[in-house]
């Protein structure tokens, strides 16, 4: 425990990356195929589940492994370990009862929800969906535990489980349950005993069906990583060392250790909330709005678009394939950029907390911009990166689906620039809430949600803008709430931020990747006109941005070292004057 803790958050950050890799991996090989068999109008069926999801996940989940965390790791450094193994029980006792509410509630409200946000064939994949809320709360509590004790590996493999079970039962469903309604078809003309006059029209039949079956896949997946939790701790892979059980003062009541879990949990909760009330504001305002821009003038759109909406996606449907096309391929390339630095956030609360609590402020300003500068580093090469290569990058993933493609493909490049601002934002609130600062991002993001709401009402709307507007909200969101927050994060801990070595070095570097993978792929198509000429123009981008790093020297000595083994790498950069 002295060993991880000496090695700083990075060491947890290192873990959690690598198992959020293999998860955005794995989460490729799932979400690809999927698009390129639903398409957009079934991938808004999906998408309608998941953007009701995660605000409810968040109402119900978020705040419990922030709170278990929390809790855990101030009761270790305090000595008090045997409070930090009650708050395991109480947690898992409290959120039970949570978990099964949440899901009784969007179980319910499936119906109603989809009828909302004009979307009635959605109403299954909703209801598909809505155990895995259940199933979070079990895994969350375990997860907050072992992060309050600095070990991120079960959430690692935890993750890694709940990936690779949804791609293999969430394809399996949606695949056998397509072919299962096309092969009626074809047999009898119904579709699951429903008759339809045409192939085109049958095709669309089966896409609730589809999507509804890649949602319950999502579900299993949550249930294996709950079991593999559960199994993990009863084969006593979570006891703690005996000689500091013995050592420990008898640890508080029950009902003293819950009411603190839940007195933090709660604002986290609605911090995160409002947080993922963004893909939610989408959700019911975008698709109304489209819905009202159709309306106004739907010869200008369909000649927007010409030649880019499948046959079969008359007038009444076009508003979801629009969303389809912005929530079910630009949305996901865009989530890759904050899950990683969501990493960061996780093993950064744990060591902020332990030195806040024991008043270290040499560590806590260390952790800080180590964790504000590598947030930095990650953040603006692939955002920036996802600007500058948009269209290409999305012809490489979805081949099959050009017209969806050369529909969303704008919107990706101010998607990018966006993902850079949420990115940073998410280790900025998880110091915010180490400190006991949690309410502050809830009411950072509560304006920065009403902004984007604002935006997406009067802009979607306008015919000439429709979804290619949807990513502007997201963006004065996130650029408001990062100001804001860095501002109010200064003058709560009163460490100082070098802006130049934090922000402004990652910057630079992220900029010269940019330009250099989109020249370097506008040169190599001209003569290679393939596809794959995009993973040569990454990795020159990414080779130049290593490049500018290093000698600018934005690493510094004290990031290295907060790596597992980093003093031989430090001496060899030393060596070569590449250290800041």
């Amino acid at each position: 425990m002295r060993e991880q803790h000496r090695q700083g958050f990075l060491y947890g950050t290192i873990i959690l990356a690598a198992g959020t890799v293999a998860v955005k991996l794995i989460g490729a090989l799932f979400k690809i195929p999927l698009t390129n068999l639903l398409g957009g109008v079934g991938m808004s069926y999906f998408n309608v589940a998941y953007d009701l999801y995660y605000p409810l996940y968040a109402l119900f989940v978020a705040g419990v492994p922030v709170a278990v965390s929390r809790l855990v790791s101030e009761s270790m450094a305090r000595g008090r370990v045997r409070d930090a193994r009650r708050l395991l029980r109480v947690s898992v006792g409290v959120f039970f009862a949570v978990g099964a509410a949440g899901s009784l509630v969007m179980f319910a409200g499936a119906g109603w929800f989809s009828e909302l946000v004009h979307n009635p064939e959605a109403k299954l994949a909703v209801q598909a969906l809505s155990p895995a809320l259940f199933l979070g709360c079990v895994m969350a509590a375990f997860r907050g535990y072992w992060q309050g004790m600095q070990e991120m590996l079960p959430t690692a493999v935890s993750q890694v489980v709940e990936a690779v079970t949804r791609l293999l039962f969430g394809l399996a469903f949606s695949y056998g349950i397509v072919h299962a309604g096309l092969h009626e078809y074809q047999a009898g003309g119904t579709v699951f005993g429903l008759s339809y006059p045409s192939l085109e029209q049958a095709q669309l039949a089966v896409l609730p069906y589809g999507a509804a079956g890649a949602i319950f896949g999502v579900t299993v997946s949550s249930l294996c990583g709950a079991l593999y939790m559960v199994a993990r701790y009863k084969l006593g892979k979570g006891n703690l060392r005996p000689e500091a059980w013995r050592a420990a003062p008898p640890a508080a009541s029950s009902r003293a250790l819950a009411r603190r879990l839940v007195a933090i949990a709660l604002p986290v909760c609605f911090a995160a909330v409002i947080s993922n009330l963004t893909s939610f504001i989408d959700l019911i305002s975008v698709m109304n709005r489209l819905n009202y821009a159709v309306e106004t003038a739907p010869e200008l759109l369909l000649a927007m678009y010409d030649g880019m909406v499948p046959a079969g996606v008359g007038l009444d449907r076009l508003g979801s394939y629009l969303y389809g096309c912005y929530s079910g391929l630009a949305v996901p390339i865009y989530n890759l950029v904050p899950s990683l630095t969501t990493t960061i956030g996780v093993s950064l609360l744990p060591a902020v907390t332990a030195a806040w609590t024991t008043h270290s402020r040499l560590s806590l300003e260390r952790n800080i911009c180590s964790a504000l500068r590598l947030a930095s580093m990650v953040a603006m090469p692939a955002g920036l990166g996802i600007c500058a290569m948009a269209e290409p990058v999305m012809r490489l993933l979805f081949f099959p689906k050009p017209m969806e493609v050369a529909v969303i493909a704008p919107a990706l490049r101010i998607m990018g620039i966006s993902a850079v601002f949420v990115a940073i934002s998410l280790p900025v609130n998880a110091i915010l809430q180490a400190v006991g600062r949690a309410g502050l991002p809830v009411r950072l993001l509560l304006i920065g949600g009403l902004l984007k709401l604002v935006l997406n009402y009067l802009l979607v709307a306008v015919p000439q803008l429709n979804i290619q507007a949807a990513p502007v909200g997201t963006l004065v969101c996130y650029f408001f709430v990062v100001s804001a927050s860095l501002w109010a994060l200064v003058g709560a801990t009163g460490v100082r931020i070098p802006m130049g070595s934090v922000f402004g070095k990652p910057l630079f570097a992220s900029i010269c990747c940019a330009v250099a993978a989109r020249t370097s792929y506008d040169l190599l198509f001209r003569l290679i006109p393939n596809r794959l000429i995009a993973l040569l123009a990454i990795a020159i981008g990414g080779l130049v941005y290593l490049c500018v790093v290093f000698l600018t020297k934005t690493v510094t000595k004290t990031d290295i070292f907060m790596v597992p083994g980093g003093e031989k790498f430090a001496k060899a950069l030393e060596k070569h004057s590449l250290l800041g």
